[in-house]
């Protein structure tokens, strides 16, 4: 099986050979690639209700007692666990500051005890931890349990979902799923591509009771989320935990925690990681390939007579201005794409506020009327909280359509555009092909956009989360109201969020749209770049050496031998190290692992 840390360290092993290899020039495009390689960020969540145990199962997978564990709810802000050469703790604060504490004061920060309803205005700590688990840009993040007695630590919970690349839901063999549990579950749809599932503390029943929870607990969750979609691990975080510390290699397998850890790396090696390794591959070798084009150029160039020379250049260049011309139509046809999606998302909010907003009120109407007929309890608090659910939920559900229909507008964009890109490359070279009577293959390639990374909603720094909508429901109202004008105002309040928010999700929208699009431009136009820039520094040196001794020249001439030598070499082994991936994930499809 393939080691996901083992073949992104393998990538490394191929920059730092280019690197003494290629020009100055082309150094700065390995040093992206290397930030690359060393930026890639895995969110695997950590999910689900207070008291299932996830601080400790956390703990098992990292083998040693990090995050504090208690009898009461523990969690009040995100935990965030990241590889660190060696132990560190860092608490960042609402106002950005920044705090270093040692593990011993951790709890002071994240639990309810030393930090009652976040009154030390935390925003997340981040533990920087030297475990292999999360070598390769693993970040586990511990999330508040859900449906504890504090309303704000579901709140955050629910307002990480949108960074979550792959979910692990733990419950327990004891008690069974919450009311809290199923609706999140059905939240959780909405945002999170692959989920999990860890049936805990297996050791404190027997295995008759461990067979029928599972059993149980699997059939309940199908409820939500289908046939067959759910696949439980069931295991004790506990024993693994003292399995790791005490070097227990029979209460580690006993606990069950090793299978549940070798299907995660096959995820994150199959599933996820082999898009973002052959990404890599694909530009080192585009790397390459504007290296040996240069090299060959050079080399040409090199033996013309510079009056000949200065000709060819300036025909090149008034070729470029012809090309340049129509990037510069290409760059026009993608604004206009753009301004063309943001229309239809008008469309789209247009309809929505049309089609829900009169069901929203009347379902709030008919919730009235039943709190009516039912007669006590908090008439007001009781419709808030009906109004916050039923927004949340609808706007749950919208929005994420919405993020769908972008995502693939912007996919079908992204294909269109870098194909435009690789005919300009194509088109440079045959130029300079033919103008130098060489034969230059160039090296392109489409990498397809990863929704997570390149465009997703998320709520995580925007300050109208959903718990405000609450917020917002609970303060539009006086306190003294008849019943009656409460449930008008309240229609009228729904009719203003509803309005708000749409406002809020279009500008949320319409802002990673433009900087998605921006940076695909930005990376395809420096695409073009990097093979412009390659051919000039080319007809530079060359025009430089005509000025230099024969003996110079000849030096010169043998040293980019030895470079395309060095450099075809490594394109190579690069393309067999791709081949080899490739392989290894059509062998896991096969064998149904991936």
């Amino acid at each position: 099986m393939l080691d996901y840390a083992h073949v992104r360290d393998n990538l490394f092993g191929f920059v730092d050979r280019l690197q003494v290899t290629v020009r100055e020039e082309t150094a700065r495009s390995l040093h992206e690639i290397r930030e690359k390689l060393q930026e890639e960020i895995f969110n695997l969540v950590i999910l689900g209700q207070f008291k299932r145990g996830k601080s400790t199962f956390i703990n098992s997978l990292l083998g040693d007692n990090i995050l504090p564990t208690a009898i009461v709810p523990l969690t009040s802000v995100v935990t965030i666990l990241r590889y660190g050469p060696e132990l560190k703790i860092e608490v960042r604060y609402l106002d950005e500051r920044r705090e270093t504490v040692r593990l011993e004061s951790l709890a002071d920060y994240i639990t309810e005890r030393g930090n009652p309803q976040n009154r030390k205005a935390v925003k997340e700590v981040t533990v920087y931890y030297p475990s292999d688990y999360l070598k390769g840009g693993v970040r586990i993040i511990d999330t508040p349990g859900v449906g504890s007695v504090y309303r704000h630590n579901t709140d955050v919970a629910y307002s990480y979902l949108p960074y979550v690349d792959a979910g692990i839901f733990i419950v327990s063999v004891d008690p069974p799923l919450s009311e809290s549990e199923h609706r999140f579950l059905t939240d959780i749809q909405g945002y999170v591509d692959k989920l999990f599932f860890v049936l805990n503390k297996i050791d404190q029943v027997s295995r008759e009771d461990q067979q029928e929870s599972l059993q149980f607990t699997a059939r309940i969750l199908e409820k939500d989320l289908g046939t067959g979609r759910v696949k439980m691990y069931p295991l004790s975080a506990r024993w693994a935990l003292e399995g790791k510390k005490s070097k227990d290699e029979a209460m580690l397998e006993q606990s069950r925690l090793p299978e549940f850890e070798r299907r995660l790396q096959e995820f994150l090696v199959h599933e996820k990681g082999i898009v973002f390794l052959k990404a890599v591959i694909n530009n080192l070798l585009k790397v390459i390939s504007d290296e040996t084009i240069s090299f060959q150029l050079e080399q040409e160039a090199v033996k013309l007579p510079v009056q000949e020379l200065t000709r060819k250049i300036s025909r090149f260049e008034e070729e470029m201005k012809i090309i340049q011309k129509d990037r510069e139509q290409n760059q026009f046809l993608l604004k206009g794409y753009l301004n063309k999606i943001i229309s239809q998302l008008d469309d789209e909010i247009s309809l929505f506020k049309k089609e829900k907003l009169p069901v929203l009120q009347q379902q709030l109407e008919e919730e009235y009327n039943r709190r009516i007929e039912r007669g006590g309890g908090d008439l007001r608090g009781e419709l808030e909280q009906f109004v916050f659910d039923a927004i949340r939920q609808t706007f749950n559900a919208w929005r994420q359509q919405q993020t769908e229909k972008i995502s693939s507008r912007l996919e079908e964009a992204h294909q269109d555009f870098a194909q435009k890109t690789n005919e300009t490359i194509e088109r440079i070279l045959l130029l300079t092909s033919d103008i130098f009577e060489l034969k230059l293959k160039p090296f392109t390639s489409v990498e397809k956009l990863s929704k997570k990374s390149d465009f997703y909603f998320m709520l995580k720094d925007d300050p109208v989360g959903l718990e405000l909508i609450q917020l917002a429901a609970r303060s539009a109202l006086p306190r003294f109201l008849a019943k009656k004008m409460i449930l008008k105002n309240m229609k009228d309040s729904v009719a203003e969020l509803v309005d708000r928010h749409c406002g809020r999700v279009r500008y949320d929208l319409v802002n990673r749209l433009n900087q998605t699009v921006r940076e695909f431009q930005k990376a395809l136009n420096e695409k073009i770049d990097l093979t412009l820039d390659g051919i000039r520094v080319s007809f530079q040196k060359a025009l430089a050496m005509n000025q230099s001794s024969k003996a110079d020249v000849e030096k010169n001439l043998g040293d980019l031998s030895s470079r395309l030598g060095s450099i075809s070499s490594l394109r190579d082994e690069l393309t067999a190290f791709s081949a080899e991936l490739n392989g290894d994930l059509s062998a896991a499809k096969a064998s149904g692992t991936a």
